[in-house]
């Protein structure tokens, strides 16, 4: 527990100054949003005097009455979209149950003044979790989401789209390997404390902070989890998978409650999935994919294994547009992942396992009401073409959901911002309904 501890404290330390500007940026939209009053008034230092001298005092008023008689005072603001560590988009939750986003930039300079400020239209706010379907449903591509009460003798479902469709799921596939360490440690046949020592053959190209760490560090399980779940680290993934054992991970899917598990074996490494896509003009990629299981293991053995992953032998290019999503992933349901996230649930009540649930806490994914749900697990997952949000959910009440949603389009790249913005508000809703039945 104190290695687990010791990781968090340095992943927080590394992410200090980024979330000392995150913290000035809604100390600002706050204020903003406290224009939307009957009699709007703000700190001196709010506005940059260039911003006010295009957008005067009064003008601010009027608009913060007309939104306010339209909309109703502020009950909640949520964080849509960082785009920088000054500029941001927030959604503003409004008395008459009115959502309006909230697009701010601030200066980098103190007093980190406001120079740049957009109201947007108001739009109702989700009812209940159901109301996100029809939008989810509009989305080019596929979709599939799922949202559960959990603590039955069976989950209630709450809303569905496509909920068993096998979708690309990106990095959430990393909650199999959490689940493969959640088994070994509560069975005592590992414990956090074990130490691997950082290999070449794992080290994997970011998300992460690992593959630029030195070769041959020792680092335990429980940073390697940490890092695996909180910034999605690929070289912590790779040495966790492998230390495990990548077919005791294989054999831990269905296990976990994923139907679709042929589909993700073998179930590759990070780096694996790098050198196929994006090096040698991905006909490594095509040529895995004609072959059968038994091969597929051999030639990321004996092949795969041995070609170079650098900034020479890697096209970027190649993940500019969805690339093989449908045929080289990691691919589950909306349920399976539900499924998952109640095997999670269910196997770390107690016991040494319980510390390992706690890592799914690191990251809460978008921004999630501390107040509706107190304890927010999350792994998600991204790359051109697929996004995936998974979410385990204890309510203020101590009621238990898990929700998962996947969008995936072979076409085109997909609007990230747009999707998270409809799970967000989904989750708000879902808190607010959590204890109505």
């Amino acid at each position: 527990m104190q290695a687990l501890l010791a990781i968090v404290i340095s992943a927080l330390a590394l992410l200090a100054p980024r979330a000392r500007a995150q913290d000035v940026l809604e100390t600002r939209a706050k204020q903003a949003a406290g224009l939307i009053a009957a009699e709007p008034a703000w700190p001196d230092d709010l506005f940059d005097k260039a911003f006010l001298k295009q957008v005067p005092a009064e003008q601010l008023r009027a608009i913060g009455k007309d939104f306010f008689g339209k909309t109703g005072a502020l009950v909640e603001l949520q964080l849509a979209q960082r785009k920088s560590e000054w500029s941001g988009v927030y959604d503003m939750i409004l008395a008459k149950e009115q959502v309006v986003p909230l697009t701010i930039t601030v200066s980098e300079k103190a007093p980190h003044s406001i120079i740049g400020l957009y109201f947007g239209v108001p739009a109702p706010a989700m009812k209940d979790v159901a109301a996100v379907v029809e939008p989810l449903r509009k989305l080019p591509g596929k979709v599939s989401f799922a949202a559960w009460r959990l603590g039955g003798e069976k989950p209630e479902v709450l809303a569905e789209l496509a909920p068993d469709e096998p979708l690309a799921i990106g990095s959430a596939f990393k909650l199999y390997v959490l689940g493969a360490l959640a088994k070994e440690v509560g069975e005592k046949q590992r414990t956090l404390a074990d130490v691997v020592t950082l290999d070449t053959r794992r080290r994997s190209l970011p998300s992460g902070q690992m593959h630029a760490w030195p070769i041959g560090t020792p680092v335990t399980l429980a940073s390697l989890a940490s890092m695996m779940i909180s910034i999605s680290d690929n070289t912590a993934t790779d040495h966790l998978l492998f230390a495990l054992g990548r077919e005791r991970v294989e054999g831990l899917l269905g296990t976990m409650g994923n139907a679709h598990a042929e589909r993700s074996i073998p179930f590759l490494a990070t780096n694996e999935l790098f050198r196929l896509k994006m090096t040698r003009g991905a006909q490594g990629a095509d040529e895995y994919l004609k072959l059968d299981l038994a091969k597929q293991r051999a030639f990321l053995e004996k092949d795969v294994a041995s070609w170079p992953l650098d900034e020479t032998s890697v096209d970027s290019g190649s993940f500019t547009s969805p690339n093989r999503i449908d045929t080289l992933e990691w691919f589950a349901s909306a349920s399976d992942l539900c499924r998952a996230m109640d095997w999670l649930r269910k196997n770390t009540e107690s016991g040494p396992a319980a510390a390992v649930r706690e890592v799914l806490t690191i990251s809460r994914g978008l921004d999630v009401s501390k107040e509706l749900f107190p304890w927010c697990g999350f792994k998600g997952g991204s790359e051109p073409g697929v996004i995936n949000l998974t979410f385990l959910l204890k309510s203020k009440d101590g009621a238990w959901f898990a929700v998962a949603a996947t969008w995936n389009d072979v076409k085109d790249p997909i609007d990230e911002t747009r999707f998270a913005g409809l799970l967000q508000r989904a989750l708000y809703a879902l808190g607010k309904t959590a204890g109505k039945k």
